[in-house]
């Protein structure tokens, strides 16, 4: 991995090492993901506020950190974030080839709330949002604390002990959000400063694990908002500027916040980003802005037909959403990305042809389509977590069918990667130790190469894909 100045990084935290607890941040991805990642961004600058520590970073393409160039087996205690199944794999991977095994090992992120695959991997799971405790394990780490100490704070969950621990999350929403934090043009948004605006939600889809572990529905305040945002834009020269929320239509103060940063526009050239807007509260003014900054694109999440949407939670109409792509259109947007699922309960054939009408439709628009479509994967503490993964030959027939009728609009991740998903999702100690022992042998993981050390392990790789552990271990958390 190249240093931060050949990166093209900004705000980049340099300390001295002599003396200070040394913090391995790692994201288990690409650094693009990683530099992307608010979450990250927050962490990063939170811990490194403390001169008693100096955290860094590390992603899946360098065993060095990023700020110093320091291997990780020369930090005291290594943070690993778990944003998607699949980084299962390259935590495994990290643990074995770095031989992390003796290091204190802590793994925070929307996926540990089924931690038990990563019993035998990791010491800890943080459950919840860094603000709300994450400095007291380390503070207490410096103090010496142990293991039953640790498991006391808000949030910790002991992977050995599994003494009971709760969600911990900031209420209200007021806690840090830095004004220069580290960022690259090599990052998803280019150089831009990321925001939160809200956390939690406030709709109730069934699929969606972030309504359930980022709950309760929470706003920062706008006076926050404005701090922040002015500081970053002036002081940062970031080029562009992301709203992160579930619903950013739903924020109660949404007309002055884009008042605020209409003036800013007007004061200084960057680029708005809203990466998530759903069809049915779409903000004209919003779009007026978007467009006017230089953003043409925008992504709606359809999920499905109109009637199989009203059933997941999604209770908006096909015509709502072909008006909210007129209202695109008519303000300049030149390209929407649509979002959706396949495989979903009680979905027939019907279903799928409705997608494909309702892409012809708003083809008609005069808009530039990309279409996103993937298998459902049922998650842990959703109200769909006790539902069946399709048979991969279903899931195959239905993509072969989209596929037909999309044409080269069409991306999807595949059948074989939903699978992996699933199988992690509703997983338990077994798959834990299927993915570390297949780890251990050093090639890239296949899903050929788990089924034969499933086959050794007498696991069967199907049985937790469609239906989940038996033992539905993650149901003894408790997110409230």
């Amino acid at each position: 991995m190249m240093p931060p100045e050949v990166l093209g990084e900004k705000f980049v935290v340099r300390k001295k090492v002599r003396g200070r607890f040394r913090i391995a941040l790692v994201y288990p991805c690409s650094y693009k993901v990683a530099v992307s990642n608010l979450g990250m961004r927050i962490i990063y600058h939170l811990l490194n506020l403390d001169e008693r520590i100096y955290c860094e970073r590390f992603t899946n393409e360098s065993d060095r950190s990023l700020e110093t160039g320091s291997h990780i087996r020369e930090f005291d205690l290594v943070m690993f974030c778990y944003q998607y199944e699949l980084d299962l794999f390259e935590i495994a991977r990290w643990i074995i080839k770095e031989d992390l095994f003796d290091k204190p090992k802590i793994v925070g992120g929307p996926c540990v709330y089924n931690p038990f695959p990563l019993r035998g991997l990791v010491d800890y799971v943080y459950l919840g949002e860094a603000e709300a405790s994450l400095t007291d394990f380390v503070d207490s780490m410096l103090a010496g604390a142990d293991a039953d100490e640790l498991s006391r704070i808000k949030g910790i969950l002991d992977l050995k002990s599994l003494k009971p621990s709760r969600r911990a999350y900031p209420n209200p929403l007021n806690t840090f959000l830095p004004a220069l934090q580290v960022s690259s043009r090599l990052s998803v948004f280019g150089d831009a400063l990321l925001v939160d605006v809200s956390r939690g939600c406030r709709w109730a889809c069934k699929f969606c694990l972030g309504r359930c572990v980022y709950a309760p529905y929470r706003e920062r305040p706008l006076d926050q908002l404005v701090q922040v945002i002015e500081e970053g834009l002036e002081r940062g020269s970031y080029e562009s500027l992301a709203l992160i929320s579930s619903d950013l239509n739903s924020y109660s103060r949404l007309d002055e916040l884009l008042a605020f940063i209409e003036s800013m526009l007007d004061r200084g050239r960057f680029r708005l980003i809203a990466p998530s807007i759903r069809a049915d509260t779409i903000d004209e003014r919003l779009i007026e802005l978007l467009v006017k900054s230089g953003e043409k694109t925008i992504t709606l999440a359809p999920e499905s037909s109109e009637e199989l949407r009203h059933r997941i939670g999604k209770p908006f109409s096909d015509e709502q959403l072909i008006e909210a792509c007129k209202l695109l259109k008519k303000h300049g947007v030149e390209k929407v990305k649509l979002y959706f699922m396949f495989g979903l309960p009680d979905e027939t054939a019907e279903d799928l042809k409705s997608i494909i009408k309702l892409v012809s439709r708003i083809k008609e628009i005069g808009l530039k389509l990309r279409v996103s479509a993937n298998p459902f994967v049922p998650k842990p503490h959703t109200p769909f977590e006790d539902e069946v993964f399709r048979d991969p030959k279903e899931l195959k027939a239905s993509l072969r069918y989209l596929r037909k009728e999309l044409g080269g609009i069409l991306t999807t991740d595949g059948i074989r990667q939903a699978f992996l998903q699933a199988m992690i999702a509703r997983g338990d100690e077994k798959i834990g130790r299927l993915i570390l022992e297949t780890a251990k042998l050093g090639e890239k993981p296949s899903l050929s190469l788990l089924k034969k050390k499933a086959r050794e392990l007498g696991i069967d790789l199907a049985q937790y894909a469609r239906y989940g552990s038996e033992n539905e271990p993650w149901k003894s958390l408790k997110l409230s």
